[in-house]
C-alpha cells in the first residue's frame, strides 16, 4: 500500500472513530438523563459512571481472553457480541421508555408529561 493511501486510510479512521465517540457519548448521556426519575438522575449517573468504569476494569482481561487466548474464533465472539448490544440497545432504549412514567398511556394514571432535558424550563410570570 502507498504511504498517501495508508496516510489517508489512518486519517479516515480517526475521524470515524471520533464522529462514533461522540455519538456514544451524547446518546448515553441522553438516554441516563431521559430515563432517570426526576428525584433519581444522580443515583442513575452514578449507575451510568459504574458501567463505564466496570467496562474499563474487566475490558482488559476479557479482550486478552477472547482475542489472544481464543484466537480467530474469540473475535468473532466478540464482534457478535458487539453487533448484538448494538442491536439490542433501541428496542431496549424503546421499551424502557414506553415503561417510564409520563410516556403515552401513562397519563392516564395521573403522571406528569416527561421532562425533557437539555431543554430550557419555560419562563415564569
Amino acid at each position: 500500500m502507498p504511504t498517501w493511501a495508508a496516510v489517508t486510510l489512518l486519517l479516515v479512521a480517526v475521524v470515524v472513530h471520533t464522529v462514533g465517540e461522540l455519538w456514544h457519548a451524547a446518546g448515553g448521556f441522553e438516554i441516563s438523563f431521559a430515563l432517570a426519575p426526576e428525584h433519581a438522575t444522580g443515583q442513575y449517573l452514578g449507575v451510568f459512571g459504574m458501567g463505564a468504569g466496570l467496562a474499563e476494569a474487566l475490558g482488559p482481561s476479557l479482550l486478552i481472553t477472547l482475542c489472544i487466548g481464543w484466537g480467530q474464533p474469540g473475535w468473532c465472539v466478540l464482534g457478535a457480541v458487539l453487533a448484538l448490544s448494538g442491536l439490542v440497545a433501541p428496542p431496549a432504549v424503546r421499551w424502557a421508555q414506553r415503561r417510564r412514567p409520563g410516556a403515552a398511556g401513562a397519563a392516564v394514571h395521573g403522571a406528569a408529561a416527561p421532562r425533557l432535558p437539555c431543554r430550557p424550563a419555560p419562563a415564569r410570570r
